[in-house]
């Protein structure tokens, strides 16, 4: 049993339930004629209050993918014009008790921030934490695990808008999760991310604690590890401490000397090798190992746009208008495509700092075009 429309969802759950309208309304906490409305197509709602009702009867929104959209501004419209919609009843009365349930919603919400950017689901984030929080005093590992997921994804959301002081929340509770369910791996995902967060705040030592702290878990897996020993490679690097040269450039050879790191991980791997390499001067070895990063998140919006992101500044550092000026019009045709704090401000830093290029042609039209590209937005 499954639904195209809101509308038809609303209906096959007052017949499979017998329920009025009225009933249906007070469950949902809704008017009788909204139901009534809805019901006959005659009224729409957003996608977020569609999955938020809905879950409120068991019932959960499904989104795939029917093709791809030519204009990005359509496609980064919530996939309306992307995307096909499809209502479900979830196999339990409570859906947030079902670890199946939380690994679709962390799996959509990953999915939907790489496609346009954290900030419209941030209201879908903090809405699913609430939900989750009570997992902490269950008995059921099963179900922690799949709530330590949801958060870090909802911590992502959080900390692509910027909300530093949420996505560390959100990060605690997924620790906590992982913790209780005595599962390494998500111990070490959750110490990962607590380091990402404390970067992009600009903690770097509370970053690298989080990221020692993740690397003397017992029984890691090579991928964690390699992981781990990146992020706190990069870390060091942003330190700037006498000898961190030598400590960062050890720990992203660790990193690589790991076997079995996903496609994803090893790509995070090189980039961030890149980021380091830009850092201490080694330029050429630097704007090869974010080009395969950028290579690699073709196809990924948010992703690929940060990593250009990180490449126009590390050829900004090498003193490389010229490339840095292509780049920067590759990110102005991303940006329609996606909502994100991270972008806006690595776009706005980049503008700052190509100032002093300002007078070469290609990288005043550049600067023009990425400025135009990020305000129409």
């Amino acid at each position: 049993m499954e639904a195209r429309s809101l509308g038809q969802a609303l209906k096959l759950i007052m017949k499979s339930r017998e329920w009025t309208q009225t009933e249906l309304a007070r469950e949902l906490g809704v008017s009788q004629v909204w139901v009534s409305q809805v019901s006959r197509e005659q009224r729409d709602t957003g996608i977020i209050k569609a999955s938020r009702l809905l879950a409120r009867v068991g019932w959960e929104l499904r989104i795939t993918p029917i093709g791809e959209e030519d204009d990005p501004v359509k496609r980064r419209s919530f996939i309306a014009a992307a995307a096909s919609v499809t209502l479900v009843p979830s196999a339990k009365t409570g859906p947030y008790q079902d670890p199946d349930y939380l690994r679709a919603l962390a799996t959509q919400l990953r999915e939907t921030r790489n496609e346009i950017g954290g900030v419209p689901l941030v209201s879908v984030a903090v809405r699913h934490l609430g939900k989750i929080a009570q997992a902490i005093n269950v008995r059921d590992r099963n179900l922690q695990l799949a709530a330590a997921g949801l958060a870090r994804a909802a911590a992502h959301v959080l900390h692509d808008a910027r909300l530093y002081g949420k996505a560390e929340n959100a990060g605690n509770l997924a620790l906590v999760l992982a913790q209780r369910a005595e599962h390494v791996d998500d111990t070490a995902n959750a110490y990962e991310l607590m380091c990402q967060v404390s970067s992009y705040r600009g903690d770097y030592r509370r970053a690298a604690m989080y990221a020692q702290r993740g690397l003397a878990l017992p029984a890691l897996t090579d991928e964690s590890k390699a992981r781990l020993s990146v992020r706190l490679g990069v870390s060091l690097a942003k330190i700037n401490a006498p000898g961190a040269e030598r400590k960062s450039r050890h720990m992203l050879d660790a990193a690589h000397e790991f076997d079995g790191s996903s496609p994803g991980a090893a790509a995070m791997i090189t980039g961030s090798s890149g980021i380091v390499l830009s850092r201490f001067g080694r330029h050429e070895e630097a704007g090869d190992s974010l080009d395969e990063a950028v290579r690699y998140f073709e196809g990924i919006p948010l992703m690929r746009g940060l990593w250009i992101g990180e490449s126009v500044q590390a050829s900004m550092r090498a003193a490389d208008p010229a490339k840095a000026a292509a780049l920067m019009h590759t990110l102005a045709r991303i940006s329609p495509l996606i909502t994100s704090s991270h972008f806006d401000q690595k776009a706005n830093e980049i503008i700052a700092g190509s100032a002093r290029w300002a007078s070469v042609p290609e990288m005043r039209d550049a600067r023009e075009q990425l400025r135009a590209a990020t305000e129409s937005v």
